[in-house]
């Protein structure tokens, strides 16, 4: 038996942080997130024996384990590992393979894509049995978070299950998935008007998660920012769903702005004036995706000003990738049996 899977991608319009322990937990979060046709693919194919093999295309690495006995967290493929522990109950084998579409640590959520990708594997084979999207969400934030210890928030993993363009909010114990309601025009100029653009590889994020989550206690001005930053996810929101893009630009400078007073790690000289640049050429607004340091910014640009926004990052040696909104969430497939090959 062959399964295929893909969960897509996201970018966070506003609201990041806040979907963070203890913030979230003590005030509530609210973060604004769209999921992009970029994906973390997977495929499954069971073996009749009990051996395990895994291989990852983006880290170069190969794995084989002769039982789940065998398997055990050592910082390599661990992604694939703790799902395998926690969903192959029957013990029987499988060949494992997975991909992204974009580097590790890009900001666009894809350890939380992968995780959602490799427990689509193992959910396909539940049937009746199989967990609804809140649940496998749920499932894909304990294992990254608690089982693997691994720094961040909830929003990824409930981005990329649903897909989408969503308002999600965030409690003690409860997510809230909440689809905009944005007309087809509306979403073809978001489209038009985005430039998503690679800097540079990013640090690993958990420093400055674990920094942002020391200092919004002991430091005002981050419990203040935020708290804005929450605000701004709530207009975000409006200002999607009327369609005034002109505000939605405007509102993700401020974002940005409050983002950066989250933590110092989230933005350098170098970021700051890739930044300015943008803003110089025709961006309205934009910001990291992601915890920040690196790995992929987006900006809004004023009507038919995003080329000479792309021409400008390009002549410091930016990459700016094109893409549209993805609506699927987290897809499983079985191939056509008469195909040969697993890859």
């Amino acid at each position: 038996m062959i399964i295929r899977s893909r969960s897509p991608l996201r970018i966070s319009f506003a609201g990041g942080g806040t979907d963070i322990p203890p913030y979230c937990h003590e005030r509530g979060g609210a973060v604004v997130a769209a999921t992009i046709n970029k994906f973390s693919f997977a495929t499954l194919e069971t073996r009749q024996d009990k051996e395990i093999h895994m291989e990852s295309v983006d880290f170069l690495k190969n794995m084989s384990f002769r039982n789940l006995d065998e398997i055990t967290y050592n910082n390599e493929l661990d992604v694939l590992k703790a799902v395998i522990k926690k969903l192959n109950t029957s013990g029987r084998g499988a060949n494992i393979w997975m991909r992204s579409d974009v580097p590790p640590r890009s900001g666009l959520g894809a350890s939380a894509a992968a995780f959602a990708a490799m427990i689509g594997l193992f959910n396909h084979m539940r049937g009746e049995r199989s967990m609804t999207d809140y649940e496998i969400a749920d499932l894909a934030y304990k294992l990254e978070r608690e089982e693997l210890k691994i720094g961040g928030g909830y929003q990824d993993q409930s981005a990329t299950v649903f897909g989408g363009i969503n308002f999600i909010e965030f409690g003690d114990g409860w997510v809230r998935v909440n689809p905009l309601k944005i007309r087809k025009g509306h979403i073809l100029e978001l489209e038009k008007h985005l430039v998503l653009v690679y800097t540079r590889d990013r640090p690993v994020q958990g420093d400055i998660i674990e920094a942002e989550k020391k200092e919004w206690k002991e430091k005002q001005d981050v419990s203040d920012a935020l708290d804005k930053t929450k605000e701004l996810a709530q207009e975000v929101r409006y200002a999607l769903m009327k369609g005034d893009f002109m505000r939605f630009g405007e509102l993700l400078h401020d974002a940005w702005q409050a983002k950066k007073k989250h933590s110092s790690l989230i933005a350098d000289t170098y970021i700051n004036d890739i930044y300015d640049l943008a803003m110089k050429n025709g961006a309205l607004g934009g910001k990291v995706s992601g915890a920040g340091g690196g790995g992929f910014m987006f900006f809004y640009c004023e009507p038919n000003k995003e080329h000479k926004v792309i021409s400008a990052l390009e002549s410091k040696g930016m990459h700016p990738v094109s893409f549209t909104f993805d609506f699927e969430g987290l897809q499983t497939w079985e191939p056509n049996n008469n195909f040969m090959g697993v890859y």
